[in-house]
C-alpha cells in the first residue's frame, strides 16, 4: 500500500463510528430481522440470484446475480448489502435492502481473483475483499471506498496462501482463514499445492496491513484448511475447516482462538459424527459462546460451546450448510430448498419451510 493510499484508509477508518444501525437499515429491518443467502434457481431463468428472507423463511426480494455468488455481507449502517462471487471470482455485487435493486457490478482487477468473502469497516465506510494475488501466488485483502462507488484503494497482504473468509473483529483487525491452497485462473477450482499446502489464521491491522498474530494448526493436522470463521464475545474467532488432504484418520474439524492467546482450542467432537462430517465445514457462526458449525456433507449442523471447546449436539439437515443466529438459536439453510430453525442447547431442527425454487447455496447471513 502506498503511503498515500494509506493515508487515505486511515482517514476512513478514522471517522469515527457512525449511529449504529442508522435509519435506513432500522426501515429495512423494521418487521424483523432479514437473512441474506445466495441461491441457484431450480432449472429456472435467472439461474443464480441473491434473496433476503424473514425469520419464519418467507421470500422478501430475490435479485439476480452475474453467476453464482458465495457470501453476502451487509454493511453496518447503510440498508446495502454487497454480494461475492463463488471463488475463483471476478465480480462483487452490491445491493438494496430495501427492496433487493442491485447497484453496479465491481470487476477484479486482471491479475486478481476474489475468493468468495469480505467485510465492511464497523462504520461502513470500507469494504475488505479476500483475494488472490495471482501473479504472486499470495493472499490479499483488496481495500474499496463503499462511499465512493466501491473505488478500489489498494490492498493488504493477508500473510498466507489461499484467503477465503475473513471477519472484522475488535480495534480493526481483521482475522483471515488462509486455507493455505494455490489456486489458478487457468486450471479453475484445481489445488495446486496440496503436498505443501500452508494453511493459517491471520490477525491484520486493517489501516496499515501490519501482521499482528498467526496460527498454524498442530503439524498432524497440517492437512486440514482453516476456511470459515465467526466471531466470539472474547474478541476471538470460531473457525472450521476442510480435510485437504485426507490422511485416513478422524481430526476435529472445528475450534477457537484469541490473538496473542498463543494456544488454540480445538473443539470435542464425537468419534461417529466426525465420521459423518467427512472432512468437512461448509459455514460457521455464533450466538453468544455457542459456535455452530454445518456440513452438507454429513447433512448434520454441528454445535459447541467455544468457551471450552465442549460438544452440545447436532440437528440433521440433509445438504445443510448456510448458517446464522437468530436469537437464542439459529436459522438453517439447505441446497434443497429448506429453511429451519435450530434450538439451543439441545440442538433440535424446528418445523422446517421449504421453498422448492431455490436452492440455496453455503452461506446464510443476519442482519
Amino acid at each position: 500500500m502506498t503511503a498515500a493510499t494509506r493515508r487515505d484508509v486511515l482517514a476512513l477508518l478514522g471517522g469515527g463510528l457512525l449511529a449504529a444501525l442508522t435509519g435506513p437499515v432500522r426501515a429495512a429491518t423494521a418487521a424483523g430481522p432479514l437473512y441474506l443467502n445466495a441461491y441457484a434457481t431450480a432449472d429456472a431463468s435467472p439461474a443464480y440470484g441473491v434473496a433476503a428472507l424473514d425469520a419464519a423463511g418467507g421470500l422478501r426480494f430475490a435479485t439476480a446475480t452475474p453467476g453464482r455468488a458465495h457470501a453476502v455481507v451487509p454493511n453496518p449502517v447503510r440498508a446495502e448489502a454487497v454480494a461475492f462471487a463463488r471463488r475463483p471470482g471476478r465480480w462483487f455485487l452490491p445491493l438494496s435492502l430495501a427492496d433487493g435493486a442491485a447497484g453496479p457490478v465491481v470487476k477484479a482487477p486482471e491479475d486478481r481473483r476474489f475468493t468468495g468473502h469480505g467485510a465492511f469497516s464497523p462504520d461502513g465506510r470500507l469494504l475488505f475483499v479476500a483475494e488472490d494475488d495471482v501473479p504472486k501466488e499470495a493472499g490479499a485483502i483488496a481495500v474499496y471506498d463503499a462511499a465512493d462507488g466501491y473505488r478500489r484503494l489498494d490492498a493488504l497482504p493477508t500473510h498466507g496462501l489461499g484467503p477465503h473468509e475473513l471477519v472484522m473483529i475488535g480495534g480493526g483487525v481483521l482475522a483471515v482463514a488462509n486455507g493455505g491452497v494455490i489456486t489458478h485462473p487457468d486450471t479453475g477450482r484445481a489445488k495446486l499445492n496440496l503436498e505443501d499446502m500452508d494453511s493459517s489464521l491471520t490477525y491484520v491491522e486493517a489501516a496499515s496491513g501490519r501482521l499482528l498474530d498467526k496460527l498454524r494448526l498442530p503439524e498432524e493436522h497440517s492437512n486440514l484448511g482453516i476456511r470459515h470463521l465467526a466471531a466470539l464475545p472474547d474478541g476471538g474467532v470460531a473457525f472450521g475447516t476442510q480435510d485437504e488432504r485426507p490422511t485416513g484418520e478422524l481430526q476435529p474439524l472445528t475450534g477457537a482462538h484469541r490473538p496473542g492467546s498463543g494456544a488454540v482450542r480445538l473443539f470435542a467432537t464425537p468419534e461417529d459424527v466426525l465420521t459423518r462430517l467427512d472432512g468437512y465445514i461448509g459455514s460457521v457462526a455464533a450466538e453468544g459462546s455457542v459456535v455452530a458449525a454445518s456440513s452438507p456433507k454429513g447433512g448434520l449442523i454441528g454445535l459447541w460451546d467455544a468457551a471450552d471447546g465442549r460438544w452440545l449436539g447436532a440437528a440433521a439437515l440433509p445438504d445443510g450448510c448456510g448458517v446464522a443466529p437468530a436469537g437464542g438459536g439459529f436459522l438453517a439453510t439447505s441446497g434443497l430448498g429448506m429453511v429451519e430453525t435450530v434450538a439451543v442447547p439441545d440442538a433440535v431442527a424446528g418445523d422446517g419451510h421449504r421453498l422448492p425454487a431455490y436452492r440455496w447455496d453455503n452461506h446464510l447471513t443476519r442482519i
